[in-house]
């Protein structure tokens, strides 16, 4: 038959190549293990306790390290980012193809499917903890009630996407690494469902991404200074570009599905791009939005170390400078600002240091929305200003 008919495909995109997807699969977990010591350190320094949202980061950490040691093991075995190879006297339906190299990158896609879903969820989790250690100071506020529910939600998406990815085939798992006409006959829908975790993925990084800005531009800062806390908050949304591209790569592969009346020739083209290119494409911006989600996690508490070079110094000066002399941190501002009958209750002011409600009597005792924001103006000067 035509085991021997030429398939015309196209070039592979850089994203697709063995070299590309090392470097990502190694860099990435490099980059996201020193910002989580980074972390650690950070709050050391600041002497602030290490908490859930910080603790989550461990093992959201060994999930993406996993990954890329999954993705470079599919390439070592060229189950990913290389072509499909159908041997030259195979002459039977190229749907009912299994061979070794096949094997591998379902196998290799498998194993990368339950982690994705999990290492997403302890990233999500954790920047939501981190909003609520920040931002919820009043436990019956709208915003602390928001949160907790956006939480339980990524808890429960997190489970859901789990289960759905390990019994996509229902109890007939073997088929997740047998023939593509196995697949289709066994795992009915299993497009379908990585459109539905990348399509909600994408809606709940939108919704933490925009959840700080609210309360930020609420307090009684400087406009430099919003604009310096909103952007470190806002470093988060680069994860939304990796979404958004990871969600429109996979519309197009499910597109590519397998259709039994297609001539031989086409079967071949689609049974490439499904296992040599999707498999690629979509571990890949899975693995890259992982590795980004997690460094952006990090990014406003390692910032202070970020602060220590002469080059940014020199930028904070500057805002300094330019921000309102009532906005200045410091005891007498934060005293002046309390009621003489909660000075030395609620917060501890040293201006040597700086102040952080993480290591003063906690906020939840605060009793209105101003002491909130007093709580927050004081948190985010530590930020600023963090200790040496």
């Amino acid at each position: 038959m035509a085991g021997n008919s030429t398939v015309i495909l196209g070039p592979q995109a850089y994203y697709e190549t063995p070299g590309h997807v090392i470097a990502a699969a190694t860099a990435i977990p490099a980059i996201d293990i020193l910002a989580v010591i980074l972390r650690v350190w950070a709050r050391r320094r600041q002497k602030q306790a290490f908490k859930a949202d910080d603790w989550l980061m461990v093992p959201a950490t060994v999930v993406t390290v996993a990954i890329g040691v999954n993705v470079v093991y599919g390439v070592s075995q060229h189950a990913l980012a290389y072509r499909l190879e159908i041997p030259a006297d195979f002459d039977g339906d190229p749907l009912s193809l299994v061979t070794d190299q096949l094997v591998t990158t379902s196998k290799v896609g498998f194993a990368f499917a339950l982690m994705l879903p999990v290492a997403l969820g302890f990233i999500k989790s954790s920047v939501i903890l981190f909003y609520m250690r920040f931002f919820s100071a009043i436990t019956t506020s709208t915003t602390h009630k928001l949160l907790v529910g956006l939480n339980i939600f990524v808890i429960a998406w997190t489970v859901a996407f789990f289960f759905a990815s390990l019994f996509q085939c229902r109890l007939d798992i073997w088929a997740t690494w047998g023939s593509a006409d196995q697949l289709e006959a066994h795992c009915p829908g299993t497009m379908y469902l990585d459109v539905a975790l990348c399509a909600t993925d994408l809606a709940t990084d939108v919704v933490i991404v925009c959840i700080p800005i609210w309360p930020i531009w609420r307090l009684n800062l400087s406009t430099a200074k919003r604009l310096t806390v909103s952007v470190v908050f806002l470093l988060g949304a680069v994860t939304i570009v990796a979404s958004s591209i990871r969600l429109m790569m996979e519309v197009k592969i499910a597109t590519v599905g397998f259709d039994p009346n297609d001539d031989e020739i086409r079967k071949k083209q689609r049974l490439t791009c499904f296992y040599a290119v999707a498999f690629t494409t979509y571990l890949y911006w899975g693995m890259v939005e992982c590795g980004i989600g997690l460094f952006a996690a990090c990014l406003p508490i390692i910032q202070v170390h970020v602060r220590k070079l002469s080059i940014f110094k020199r930028v904070y000066s500057l805002v300094s400078k330019t921000s309102k002399p009532e906005d200045t941190p410091g005891s007498e501002r934060i005293r002046n600002s309390m009621r003489p009958e909660q000075e030395g209750e609620a917060f501890t002011a040293k201006a040597e240091t700086g102040v952080s409600y993480y290591s003063s009597t906690p906020v939840s005792d605060a009793k209105s929305n101003a002491e909130l924001g007093r709580s927050l103006t004081v948190e985010i000067d530590t930020m600023e200003h963090p200790r040496v």
